[in-house]
């Protein structure tokens, strides 16, 4: 009597494996380069907050925390017994930079050229479907998106679209209807791509 012939399914690893591995058909495929170029992209906002932040907040150190009195036309930010105090206008100067740094980094520098700063240095631009720029308009609405997709940290849906649907795109994707290719794939139309599920020896 014959043994029943059984049939594995491919394991967690063996998915990951073919996850991770580039599809040279597949120009969207580009999953880790989106995560390293936001973080690069939040690398750069942060780094000139920062600045703004100590160039208009008049910035002293306390190691004995917050004052009390806190001075007049300031406020003061602390942990523990650590504390920095700034003066008001500093969060004017704050809200308006960050403002500006989105608009310029997601909106305008990614509309005209496909790329943000993080974007271009991982060789990764966003298209439309027919391969060309997604324009400022695209631009915005994936970036407002970013209230959705932006969940990382409590729910990763973003994430989650990009790594499981077929062209990997996230909310903003779908509803400006643009994709993250490749920088070499840029310019040719985004080809329909259906991934095929590979079982594993």
């Amino acid at each position: 009597m014959g043994a029943a012939a059984t049939v594995s399914r491919p394991g967690l690893g063996h998915r990951l494996r073919v996850w991770l591995t580039p599809d040279r058909r597949d120009p969207t495929q580009v999953v880790l380069r989106r995560i390293v170029a936001y973080v690069v992209d939040a690398g750069l906002v942060a780094g000139i907050l920062l600045l703004v932040v100590y160039v208009t907040g008049d910035v002293r150190r306390s190691s004995h925390g917050c004052p009390d009195p806190i001075p007049k036309g300031r406020s003061c930010l602390g942990y523990g017994d650590q504390a920095l105090i700034v003066n008001d206008r500093v969060f004017i100067w704050f809200s308006i930079t960050l403002v500006v740094l989105f608009v310029l980094v997601f909106v305008v520098t990614q509309g005209i050229t496909g790329a943000s700063p993080g974007k271009s240095a991982l060789a990764i631009r966003v298209v439309r479907a027919d391969g060309s720029k997604p324009g400022w308009k695209r631009s915005l609405l994936r970036a407002v998106c970013w209230g959705v997709d932006g969940l990382t940290l409590l729910l990763p849906i973003g994430l989650w679209l990009a790594m499981l649907t077929s062209r990997h795109r996230r909310v903003g994707d779908y509803l400006a209807r643009t994709y993250v290719v490749r920088r070499e794939a840029a310019g040719r139309p985004v080809a329909r791509h259906r991934q095929v599920a590979v079982v594993g020896e």
